[in-house]
């Protein structure tokens, strides 16, 4: 049971990093998708920062005096295990980063079932951050919705540039 729940708690920490490989794998021969899924996954992480520094809500099981404290020295990272993180939680970084690639990588592909494989990878994620009390649930709500239209938003822009490009090819008036 304790290798179960061990299990389910580095999936739940390093399951972003691996959903972002499977989705570079699986949109690798798709290049213009490819060049906007990895640009985009930097300006979801990017925006997760700013949206963090603006909101700060913190933590549930940060101490009040260790935040105070972080805060006062102008520190927005503290050490976990040796890890930093930042010491807001909302929106989840983790969450807003699956939804992120789930949206997109469905909106490319249209396979219902790397849908599934994709949601159920996210919920786990998702369900780990809340039962080891990293977020609340309003945070990966919130994080969930915004890496979704994140997603989307990245997907459509990369979708009007494929448009944009493809033109017919003029006549050469040359041999079949």
């Amino acid at each position: 049971m304790f290798m179960l729940l061990e299990l389910f708690n580095q999936f739940g920490n390093y399951g972003p990093i691996i959903l972002n490989f499977i989705s570079m794998y699986l949109l690798w021969n798709k290049n213009n998708l490819f060049f906007y899924y990895t640009i985009g996954l930097f300006c979801d992480i990017i925006l997760n920062l700013i949206l963090k520094g603006i909101i700060q809500q913190p933590r549930p099981t940060d101490d009040p005096k260790t935040l105070n404290l972080a805060l006062t020295h102008g520190k927005h990272f503290l050490f976990n295990n040796g890890i930093p993180y930042d010491i807001f939680g909302m929106p989840s970084g983790h969450s807003q980063n699956v939804l992120f690639s789930t949206v997109f990588v469905f909106l490319s592909l249209r396979r219902k079932n790397i849908l599934y494989v994709y949601l159920f990878i996210s919920l786990l994620i998702i369900s780990q951050r809340v039962v080891y009390n990293y977020h609340t649930l309003l945070q990966v709500i919130v994080g969930s919705i915004i890496g979704a239209l994140f997603g989307y938003f990245v997907y459509y822009l990369a979708r009007q540039k494929i448009k944009g490009s493809i033109t017919e090819k003029l006549d050469d008036f040359g041999p079949i």
